[in-house]
């Protein structure tokens, strides 16, 4: 039987996708390299424009340095928690369900207080059941209450959002916040504020 011969356009054809075969795989190895590269640049502008401080605004939440009715709730492990008027200083971390910066702050909690001296109060926008149900299985280093009415008392405009409150239950820094750093330059702005009205009071 005689050998098939193949004409010059088959060869053409053969030559022709196999360029375009190399052609492809240069044009992913290109377009990785891009995708890198912007991906790298991406992460670059989120950290420059990324937050660095507390949002602390004026005409939200509650007025600096006033102080709110006390608000005296159970939390879910059924032991008074009273929020607001003269005691301790306390860090009020007001969260709410399906706020997923909520549940990446929260365990900070704990560490800012132990670091501080304030005592922290975790509330929710929830009734008792529904805060039980949602929060009994977080490990949070702080009392976890129920307390729609002092979202309402304190003006919270959205969350996660945290109070700082002076031994007189005065407001000394609020603000909305999205890590550690942030309640940890809240703490800073409330000790910069009570160390000034002291020194004012002195000097008057």
């Amino acid at each position: 039987m005689d050998g098939v011969v193949l004409g010059p356009e088959v060869h053409e054809l053969s030559g022709w996708w196999a360029a375009s075969y190399v052609a492809l795989w240069i044009l992913v190895v290109v377009l990785c390299i891009v995708v890198v590269a912007l991906a790298r640049q991406i992460g670059t502008l989120h950290l420059r424009l990324g937050p660095r401080g507390a949002l602390e605004m004026d005409d939200e939440g509650p007025a600096l340095g006033e102080g709110r009715p006390p608000v005296t709730s159970t939390d879910i492990g059924g032991h008074q928690v009273t929020v607001g008027g003269e005691g301790a200083e306390q860090f009020l971390l007001f969260v709410s369900p399906g706020c997923m910066v909520c549940e990446q702050v929260m365990p900070s909690i704990g560490a800012v207080a132990e670091a501080t001296g304030k005592r922290p109060v975790v509330l929710t926008d929830m009734d008792e059941v529904e805060t039980r149900l949602s929060f009994q299985h977080k490990r949070v280093a702080a009392p976890i209450v129920a307390s729609i009415e002092a979202f309402q008392s304190y003006e919270v405009p959205g969350t996660p959002y945290v109070v700082v409150l002076d031994d007189k239950g005065v407001v000394q820094s609020k603000g909305t916040v999205n890590n550690l750093e942030q309640m940890e330059g809240l703490i800073d702005t409330a000790r910069r504020r009570e160390r000034e009205t002291i020194e004012g009071r002195r000097a008057s």
